[in-house]
């Protein structure tokens, strides 16, 4: 394969195709075209945590769970991304997710339903809505 391809999503064909065609990564095969079985492209966000700056959401306390496993937090821990979650724009939510996983921290599970829902409720707002 060479070593550039566009990202092609199987139900958001035009929303994640890049201006520039973006490098394989190094010592791996992609096709270029997303599982789809992910709320965040697992292989777009490899790509960009290469490429793009880390956003911050006002909670730069919890690089602290960097590497953290999602059933480890306890209930106060749990209470810290609930906040932030809570406090973040409904729009903002699905970006908000991307940067947890680009800086390596995992959602608590007990929020990871509730924080989908709220990122999937938004994206078919806008998708209605346009």
């Amino acid at each position: 394969m060479s070593g550039d391809m566009t990202i092609q999503h199987p139900d958001m064909s035009n929303t994640n195709t890049p201006t520039q065609p973006l490098p394989a990564p190094k010592g791996e095969a992609w096709d270029g075209i997303c599982c789809g079985q992910h709320a965040v492209c697992e292989k777009e966000l490899l790509m960009r945590a290469a490429t793009e700056p880390v956003e911050y959401f006002d909670d730069e306390e919890l690089d602290r769970f960097r590497g953290r496993s999602a059933d480890s937090y306890n209930a106060d821990e749990e209470d810290e991304f609930r906040e932030v979650l809570y406090t973040t724009l409904t729009r903002e939510v699905a970006d908000w997710l991307r940067s947890l996983q680009l800086r390596g921290i995992e959602l608590p599970e007990a929020l990871r339903d509730e924080a989908l829902m709220l990122a999937e409720d938004e994206a078919t707002a806008v998708t209605d809505a346009g």
